[in-house]
């Protein structure tokens, strides 16, 4: 038997059903959790996979629907018909005008886009921020499906007609016109409010942590123009998972504020964070951080890690040893004053990782290792099981580069603090 385009769609959709069950049997399982507060990034992660395993087979089942009604509502009747959860389609028969053509094939995507808006109405005030990440992330893939992913679909692969009707400029050209005018103006305010970050969410580990950036946020709106203020409200959104509209906060208070240092600094770690290199611009923004003076602790650090990882990958060890070193001074300092934060724990366990695979690309095993153990403290501290398995497997393959035992009984280099 030949194996046809159909066949490969319904075995992708059973994939995607088998996946869908699990994930509604993971939901069942941990629906107290769900329900309760806040929203981790593990609840994220659930959220979106949701927003297309679970909530994608109710769209397409209403995008085939209303094909069906359309049809039935000007005379016709449904000839073949096929619905796979994912994907799915309808015939219409009947002798139809091509207004009506337009229309029939029209309504399947307004129901994709009316879908989306009714799941977010309906929960956009859910008490769990988990079924609201949900509802948001939903809606987002149902305008993303809709404006964009469907209509390139359907247009260039053969038998899947619905957007070669609703574009026949030469059957309903006036019709196809305002269609195309609509969706552009669509198209462009989806961009916006995605690049925007509309459709994020702030994720916390924890309900202390989110207690935090609750009173912050109330503090930004009360003192817009407090530039420490907006400054930790705008790194509280990157954390938090929200990286567009921290992006989106940094651009107007850098307009409003254009020689802010910390500002660059917060900039250079955006991009940075963005790319799996460190690219130019944000080694540029880095440094004009530092020229300009930044005096924030945190952000001076951040400033130093990326010159740091910036020499990294061009191989240039003494002097990215010498800028991670900096950020770890920086950062140390910070923590000797109070009680350290679990984020700036992760963030100096980072830097020795770092500064560990410098002395170690460097042959100079004995410092590397001394770092590696410095990262594994702080992760055994922090109770990041994760971390910490990652830094002994770390200090394994150090040892066994070296040949030798190694240890921590010598002194620290200049620069260094133990912690």
């Amino acid at each position: 038997m030949q194996f046809s385009a159909e066949n490969l769609f319904n075995l992708f959709a059973l994939l995607y059903v088998f996946r869908g069950i699990q994930l509604m049997v993971q939901i069942r399982k941990e629906w107290p959790l769900l329900c309760t507060e806040p929203l981790t990034r593990a609840k994220k992660l659930l959220a979106d996979q949701a927003a297309y395993f679970i909530a994608v087979p109710f769209s397409v089942a209403l995008h085939e629907f209303g094909h069906v009604l359309a049809t039935w509502g000007f005379g016709g009747q449904i000839g073949r018909w096929h619905y796979a959860a994912y994907w799915g389609y309808v015939e219409p028969l009947g002798n139809f005008t091509p207004p009506q053509d337009w229309f029939i094939a029209t309504v399947g995507t307004l129901g994709n886009i009316v879908y989306g808006i009714l799941l977010w109405l309906v929960l956009r005030r859910h008490s769990s921020s988990s079924f609201r990440y949900f509802a948001l992330r939903a809606f987002r893939f149902q305008l993303h499906f809709a404006l964009v992913y469907y209509p390139v679909f359907t247009i260039f692969v053969p038998n899947i007609s619905d957007w070669r009707f609703i574009y026949n400029f030469n059957a309903t050209p006036v019709l196809s016109g305002l269609t195309a005018v609509a969706h552009a103006i669509s198209l462009y305010f989806f961009y916006l409010a995605d690049r925007r970050g509309w459709f994020e969410m702030v994720g916390f580990e924890t309900a202390a942590e989110q207690e935090r950036f609750t009173e912050l946020k109330e503090q930004w709106a009360l003192n817009p123009h407090d530039r420490q203020v907006v400054m930790r409200y705008i790194d509280g959104l990157w954390r938090g998972g929200a990286a567009r509209q921290a992006q989106t906060q940094l651009a107007l208070y850098l307009q409003q504020y254009p020689d802010d240092a910390g500002g660059y600094a917060l900039l250079a770690g955006f991009q940075a964070g963005n790319n799996s290199h460190v690219p130019a611009q944000s080694k540029a923004y880095a440094q004009k951080a530092l020229d300009l003076g930044v005096t924030d602790p945190h952000r001076k650090a951040l400033a130093y890690r990326i010159l740091g990882e910036y020499a990294l990958e061009r191989h240039h060890y003494t002097e990215a040893s010498g800028h991670l070193s900096q950020a770890i001074a920086t950062l140390t300092s910070t923590l000797h004053k109070g009680q350290p934060q679990p984020g700036e724990q992760r963030s100096l366990a980072e830097l020795y990782s770092r500064r560990s695979l410098v002395y170690r690309r460097q042959n100079n095993f004995d410092l590397a290792y001394q770092d590696g153990e410095q990262a594994l403290q702080l992760a055994q501290t922090m109770g990041d099981n994760g971390r910490a398995q990652h830094y002994a497997q770390e200090l394994a393959i150090i040892q066994q580069h070296a040949g030798r035992p190694l240890g921590t009984s010598h002194n620290a280099p200049p620069g260094q603090d133990v912690v």
